[in-house]
């Protein structure tokens, strides 16, 4: 496995599904408290389906895996999309498809986050001249349903509508909020952390997620001049 993949792996898999984060990412105790509910979890589908993928990915059942990072991919998650390029390359729960795991790749590396985009450009210097004319051409339909521009705008619209479905929006950030926990005990969360706007307010949510994968990994890669991407 390249050392980009391994590390990718390792970040995603080496912690709690629901804190695999980035080295030093800015999350907060509270913030841990908050994302293993499952009502937050309902609230953001991209971070739901990336954890029930891990999950199921964890458990050596590849097909589930994929089905649900997919959907993750969907809502513009760029964590799940890089490991379903990893899935691809290896042929985990699929035919190893070296192409596709470029095109998924390439999605993965769509906000520069360094992680992604030497994984991308590692997956390039491995293709053949019909691989790269393949990744090209399958990679740009999937544009339509992963891009950021597509993927992102149904988030938002979730995020929205989740924040909005009750009244006193401002009152609730001053209460206690209780909600199903882990074996099913109740949790109290401080209303001012479960509802703080880097979680419901689409450019800040996406502000925080840039700020938890934008740092570089420690791993020392070689990442090559930009490569003409299938998504752009």
């Amino acid at each position: 496995m390249s050392t980009v993949c391994t590390r990718i792996l390792l970040v995603l898999l080496s912690c709690s599904p629901l804190a695999a984060v980035a080295d030093d990412a800015p999350i907060e105790g509270d913030d841990l408290e908050v994302m293993q509910t499952q009502a937050f979890l309902n609230a953001h589908p991209d971070m739901k389906y990336r954890t029930e993928g891990w999950q199921a990915y964890a458990e050596g059942d590849f097909a589930q895996a994929r089905t649900l990072l997919e959907k993750a991919a969907s809502y513009g998650d760029k964590p799940a999309q890089a490991l379903l390029a990893e899935m691809a390359w290896k042929g985990q729960g699929q035919p190893v498809d070296r192409a596709l795991a470029y095109a998924w790749a390439d999605l993965a590396a769509e906000r520069g986050y360094r992680l992604f985009v030497a994984q991308r450009e590692n997956y390039w210097r491995q293709l053949d001249g019909g691989e790269r004319e393949r990744a090209v051409e399958i990679g740009q339909p999937m544009l339509a349903t992963y891009a950021d521009e597509v993927a992102t705008r149904k988030l938002n619209s979730h995020l929205l509508r989740e924040r909005f479905s009750s009244a006193n929006w401002r009152r609730r950030k001053a209460l206690d909020v209780v909600v199903p926990g882990p074996d099913g005990l109740r949790m109290v969360i401080r209303g001012h952390a479960f509802y703080q706007d880097k979680f419901w307010e689409p450019t800040k949510y996406r502000e925080w997620v840039d700020a938890v994968w934008t740092d570089p990994p420690k791993t020392n890669v070689e990442v090559g001049d930009p490569t003409p991407a299938g998504g752009r």
